[in-house]
């Protein structure tokens, strides 16, 4: 009976290490992506990044700071015509108040 609830107990506790070991990877990997955006880690966004806003950072190579609206803190959902080269990007509190 004992020796079944140690096998149990160290079975448990590999399985634990190596969630822990998969998360340690996954957080060095985060990281090198944050390093080669030229960011420190103060700078990270204020809310979480929508899928949409991860696509135009990788599309166009551009920090999040680009997308962000400080004034509404939010994050744009539509891109001007002509941006990269020009950017008059609004976010919905943006276009209520026009």
């Amino acid at each position: 009976m004992a020796g079944e609830i140690y096998f149990k107990m160290a079975r448990e506790r590999r399985l634990h290490l190596q969630t822990i070991s998969g998360l340690q990877r996954r957080v060095e990997e985060l990281e090198a992506r944050l390093d080669c955006y030229h960011t420190n880690q103060s700078t990270i966004p204020p809310i979480q990044i929508t899928p949409q806003i991860r696509e135009w950072m990788d599309e166009f190579g551009l920090p999040w700071e680009v997308f962000y609206c400080y004034d509404h803190k939010q994050w744009a959902d539509e891109l001007d015509n002509s941006f990269p080269y020009y950017s008059d990007n609004q976010c919905p509190g943006c276009r209520g108040n026009t």
